[in-house]
C-alpha cells in the first residue's frame, strides 16, 4: 500500500493526517499508481533540491517584476500543454475589474490588496494541467487589474501529500522555489528532516496565516485557490471543521471542555475513534481538537472498511445515516438541544454537496487583520469549465472597503451596497454566485 510520510506531533498538524489516511485508502482502492519514495531518498535528496528551488527564488526575486511574470508565463505555459487557453486582456469582466481597483484607490486613498480566488478542477490525468492554467492566468489578471509592475503570488500546498505525483527531484525543488518565492503552505511541516526544515521551515502551516494575510495587508497581489484542495479534501477540512466550530461557538458547553470530553468519552463510537485516531497525545488532551477529529474522521469515511472509503461523504458529497448519527452525537456531547440538530445537519449537508465549500472562517480572518488595518481588497474570481467545451473565466470583481465601521460591498457590475452586509454573509454570497 502507498503511505504518506507522517508523525504524531500532538499538535493540530496531526489533524492533516485524518487527509492524508483516507487518501492512502482511496489510492488502494482505486488501484492508483503512484512514484514509489523512500525515506532514504527523501533524506539524501530533499535537502538538496530544497536548496537549489531557494536558489531559483532569489534569483526570481532580483528580476524586475514584469520579466519575473513572463517568466511564470512562459514556465506554467509549457507545463499546462493541451490545457492552455488564451488570455483575454481586452475582456469587458477584466476591463470592468481594473476600473473598480482604480475606483477603490481614488475613493479610499490607498491602493487595494488584489485577491485572485480560483477553483480547483480534477488533479488526475489531463484535466489535472488546467490548475496550472489557472494560476498562469490568476498572475496575468492580477497584474491587469493592478495596471503596474507587481509580483504576483500564488498559494500553494509545498508538502509530501501535495506532491505525491512528482519525484523526489522534483518534489525538493517545488517545495523550494514555490514555497519560498510564492506562498507555500507545508501542512506536514512538522515531519520534515532537520536540513530541509532549515531551508524551507517558513512555509510551515505554523506561519502561512501571517504570511498570507502579512502580505494582502501590506497591499500586494495573491492567487489563491479558494477551497484549497480538491473536494474530497476540502469537505474535511473546511466544511465538516468549520461546521462543528460554529456549533460550538453557539452551544450552551462552549465554556467546559471537560465536561464535553465526559460526554464524548462516555460514548462506545467515540472510544474507537480516539483508539484509533493516528495522533499525538497533545491533541488528544483538547476537547475542541478531538471534537473536530471525529467530525473529519467520519466525514472521510475512516471508520468504515478501507473498500467502502470510496461511499465516503468527503468523496460524494452526501451525508450517510452512519455519519448523520455521528453528527448528532457531536451536537449532544455540546449541550445543544434536539431541536437544534436538523438545521445544523440541514446547513452541513447543503455545504458538503458542494465542490467548494463557502470558507466563512477565512473571509472573517481577511476582514479582521486586512480591511479593519485600512487596507481595501479586492476580489477577482477565476473558475474552470470542463466537459465539451472546456477552458477557464474570469468572472466579475468584487470590492471591500470600510465606512463609518461599517462593510461596504460592491460588485464591477452593480451599484455599491451598503446594507450592513458582514464577511460570512459575503462568503455564503461570493460562494454560490460564483463557484460549484
Amino acid at each position: 500500500m502507498y503511505a504518506y510520510p507522517t508523525v504524531k506531533t500532538g499538535t493540530a498538524q496531526d489533524l492533516m493526517s485524518i487527509i492524508v489516511r483516507a487518501c492512502e485508502r482511496l489510492i488502494e482502492a482505486q488501484k492508483t499508481v503512484l512514484p514509489v519514495k523512500t525515506s532514504g531518498q527523501r533524506a539524501c535528496l530533499s535537502a538538496p533540491f530544497n536548496l537549489a528551488g531557494a536558489a531559483l527564488s532569489g534569483l526570481m526575486s532580483s528580476l524586475p517584476a514584469d520579466l519575473a511574470l513572463a517568466g511564470h508565463d512562459a514556465l506554467f505555459r509549457r507545463l499546462a500543454k493541451t490545457r492552455t487557453y488564451p488570455f483575454e486582456a481586452a475582456s469587458p469582466v477584466l476591463e470592468r475589474g481594473a476600473r473598480l481597483v482604480s475606483e477603490v484607490q481614488k475613493e479610499t486613498g490607498v491602493a487595494p490588496a488584489l485577491l485572485s480566488l480560483i477553483s480547483h478542477p480534477p488533479v488526475w490525468g489531463d484535466a489535472g494541467l488546467m490548475n496550472i492554467e489557472l494560476v498562469r492566468q490568476a498572475m496575468l489578471g492580477l497584474r491587469l487589474l493592478r495596471g503596474a509592475a507587481c509580483r504576483p503570488r500564488l498559494v500553494v500546498a509545498v508538502d509530501y501529500f501535495a506532491l505525491d505525483a512528482f519525484s523526489v527531484p522534483e518534489e525538493g525543488l517545488y517545495a523550494g522555489y514555490m514555497g519560498l518565492y510564492h506562498l507555500g503552505f507545508d501542512r506536514l511541516a512538522l515531519g520534515r528532516g532537520a536540513a530541509s526544515a532549515a531551508i524551507v521551515g517558513r512555509t510551515s502551516w505554523k506561519h502561512m496565516g501571517h504570511r498570507l494575510m502579512g502580505r494582502l495587508a501590506q497591499g500586494k497581489e495573491v492567487g489563491m485557490v479558494l477551497a484549497g484542495g480538491v473536494p474530497a479534501t476540502t469537505r474535511v477540512l473546511f466544511a465538516a471543521r468549520e461546521w462543528i466550530q460554529g456549533q460550538r461557538r453557539q452551544a450552551p458547553l462552549r465554556r467546559d471542555p471537560a465536561e464535553v470530553l465526559r460526554r464524548l468519552r462516555a460514548l462506545p463510537d467515540y472510544r474507537a475513534f480516539e483508539a484509533a485516531a493516528p495522533f499525538g497525545s497533545g491533541l488528544m488532551r483538547s476537547a475542541w481538537r478531538m471534537l473536530e477529529g471525529w467530525v473529519m474522521w467520519e466525514v472521510a469515511g475512516l471508520s468504515t472498511p478501507p473498500e467502502r472509503v470510496i461511499e465516503a461523504p468527503a468523496e460524494t458529497g452526501a451525508l450517510t445515516p452512519q455519519v448523520s448519527g455521528v453528527m448528532a452525537r457531536c451536537l449532544e456531547a455540546l449541550g445543544l438541544p434536539r431541536d437544534r440538530h436538523v438545521p445544523a445537519l440541514a446547513a452541513l449537508t447543503s455545504e458538503l454537496g458542494r465542490e467548494t465549500p463557502f470558507r466563512t472562517r477565512f473571509f472573517s480572518a481577511l476582514a479582521s487583520r486586512v480591511l479593519d488595518k485600512g487596507r481595501p481588497i479586492v476580489f477577482l474570481p477565476l473558475v474552470h469549465r470542463m466537459g465539451t467545451d472546456p477552458g477557464v473565466d474570469f468572472l466579475d470583481a468584487w470590492a471591500w472597503t470600510r465606512q463609518d465601521g461599517a462593510l461596504r460591498v460592491r460588485c464591477a457590475s452593480g451599484p455599491l451596497e451598503s446594507r450592513g452586509s458582514t464577511p460570512e454573509a459575503f462568503a455564503l454570497r461570493f460562494g454560490r454566485e460564483n463557484f460549484a
